[in-house]
């Protein structure tokens, strides 16, 4: 039976941090008069996002349509207060490798705009889609895919000019010239002139990098190139990854590792998967225990017995971290030379993922109870003098972190203090200013107040709410459970991510009217991992579908007891995110 449901387990801690640093910070007195008259304009909008790059603002309006039923209207404001666009619209996006604007007037009519307000792709395309999805990132290659009223897609460039027609049943742009797409059952890649550089003659292909592309042909998998040559033929039960000339291939049930020649690089043997470090000369390999061992490039055991590992930036050092198997719950985060030397050692780490995600620049680190940062090659910029790294950890070059009877600290990259206060959540915005966030305890985030600071202790708050943050801020130490931000060890699905990765697989199936739709898209799906583990409320943060949506809602409601967070080694209640995405009628490989 065909998976029609791409698992993508990245569990997401509630934090969220700004697409930018901050700009150079105004005068002093300018700051101040432009914090007064942003509090002002943004006292007159029931919501608002944090500034874009260029100093504009998503804003919107809430209205009561009858007495249970309320709609939202969006428009943009400049770091004036200024209106840019009036609320007006369903959905406004701000793009991160363009300049253009996704608006929308209504669920059928999304468009783009330039920083002129001029239409350069007119309003013409379906927007439910993509205000359902993750939007940000359509013109990464200077093109976007669009679809039609009967879920057909095709490709248009950024100046609106068709390149595909909306005929296909899935697109991926995965280059300036490659389009991978899926038509009458079978998978081809044409260039963005609309001619056909690999047959539709696959069953599946996936862009793996560089000029690699996976191809599946009979329920194998081989490895073509962008041209359609074939490089490793279709052989293979599984490829889980490509660096640098070398495959990660699955045979027989085993894993090794091959180059573009097809020669044995890493031996087959008994695992989980194989991921290759070409930045380091490594492989690691995931166990069947679910452990991981690091090799060396001849297949010797240098590290064993952990669970997660990413390498430093310039590639010199890796971090391994985990939880000890002889002492239950003694969590561990090691730092190892390119030869397999520890040259440091931490208690706990907190990375919110496998890879660089987010610009991500401070790590939180903890060292006999206390919290610093260290850089992306694993080098201390803040000492670990802290209690709580507090909300966020260390994004686009700035870190948080707090002692429980102190404010909150913002500090950059080098480890200098740049503004602290009664705040759960700081992150950078423009012109050198923060946007913060602080709210009651326990957590009532709708009746939380948002604004802005700036380094001389200026903010768009009023006097009176400025009281109430500082009632909050009180009341948080009152109660000692609430005197971490951050619990110390977050939840665990049973066995771990890979387990939890295979759970949902199993488990989430692509509804039948989905699949008749062609329903592509991500479901954000939120959920309470309680004191006991049992999963408490589950909350759809972004939809996709009504049938995806509920689909989600029913597996994590049936989820088996976690290992629930912990903070000074008793369980807390904590919220985690999942994302699950549905790919209509295409067929996915879910271990992928």
């Amino acid at each position: 039976m065909k998976k029609n449901v791409l698992i993508a387990i990245l569990l997401l801690p509630l934090f969220a941090w700004a697409q930018m640093k901050p700009t150079a910070p105004l005068p002093p007195e300018e700051s101040k008069a432009r914090m007064q008259q942003l509090g002002d304009s943004l006292r007159k909008y029931d919501g608002f996002e944090n500034f874009d790059r260029h100093g504009w603002m998503v804003v919107e309006k809430v209205t009561k349509t009858n007495h249970r039923t309320y709609s939202s209207a969006y428009g943009i404001i400049d770091d004036k207060g200024q209106t840019v666009l009036p609320c007006e619209y369903y959905c406004i996006r701000f793009q991160k490798h363009s300049d253009l604007i996704m608006v929308a007037k209504n669920s059928h009519s999304a468009g783009f705009i330039n920083r002129q307000l001029q239409w350069v792709i007119p309003p013409k395309f379906e927007a439910e889609d993509w205000r359902s999805m993750e939007c940000d990132d359509y013109f990464q290659y200077g093109m976007l895919v669009t679809s039609d009223t009967t879920q057909k897609y095709g490709v248009v460039d950024s100046t609106g000019r068709e390149i595909l027609p909306c005929r296909y049943n899935w697109v991926e742009i995965a280059g300036q010239d490659l389009l991978l797409t899926y038509y009458e059952n079978r998978y081809g890649a044409l260039d963005r002139h609309g001619k056909i550089i690999i047959p539709f003659d696959y069953e599946h292909l996936h862009f793996l990098g560089d000029q690699y592309i996976e191809a599946k042909k009979q329920g194998l998998y081989g490895v073509i190139t962008t041209s359609g040559q074939e490089i490793l033929p279709s052989i293979y039960e599984q490829i889980w990854n490509y660096e640098k000339g070398l495959f990660s291939v699955k045979q027989n049930g085993k894993w090794g590792v091959v180059d573009s020649l097809n020669n044995l690089v890493v031996s087959f043997m008994p695992a989980q998967n194989i991921h290759i470090i070409s930045k380091l000369d490594m492989f690691e390999l995931l166990q069947e225990n679910g452990r991981r061992q690091l090799l060396d490039k001849n297949g010797k055991v240098l590290v064993s017995s952990y669970e997660y590992s990413i390498p430093g930036i310039s590639g010199k050092q890796i971090a391994v971290w985990g939880e000890n198997t002889s002492t239950q719950d003694h969590l561990f985060c090691k730092i190892y030379d390119r030869n397999g030397k520890m040259v440091d050692a931490y208690n706990n780490i907190e990375f919110a993922g496998s890879k660089w995600v987010n610009d991500e620049t401070m790590i939180p680190i903890n060292r006999n109870g206390k919290w610093g940062f260290v850089n992306r090659d694993f080098q201390l910029v803040v000492p670990c003098l802290y209690d709580s790294p507090a909300s966020g950890g260390g994004g686009y070059g700035y870190a948080t972190s707090t002692n429980t009877d102190l404010p909150l600290v913002l500090f950059d990259e080098q480890g200098e203090p740049l503004v602290k206060g009664p705040y759960q959540w700081i992150c950078p915005s423009v012109n050198g200013w923060f946007q913060v966030e602080s709210y009651p305890e326990p957590p009532a985030y709708w009746e939380g107040l948002i604004g802005f600071i700036d380094r001389y202790g200026n903010s768009t708050f009023t006097e009176g709410e400025l009281i109430q943050i500082k009632e909050w801020y009180e009341d948080l130490f009152e109660n000692e459970e609430n005197l971490a931000p951050l619990p110390e060890t977050w939840p665990e699905f049973p066995g771990g991510p890979d387990s939890l990765n295979a759970y949902l697989a199993k488990m989430i199936q692509c509804p039948q009217d989905a699949r008749d739709n062609g329903i592509f898209g991500t479901v954000l799906a939120e959920f309470a991992v309680e004191k006991d583990g049992q999963i408490g409320q589950v909350t759809i943060k972004v939809p996709l579908f009504h049938s995806c949506d509920e689909e989600v809602v029913r597996v994590l409601q049936q989820m088996p007891k976690w290992k629930p967070a912990t903070n000074q080694g008793l369980p807390v209640r904590c919220f985690m995110q999942v994302p699950v995405t549905f790919r209509g009628d295409k067929e996915t490989d879910v271990d992928k």
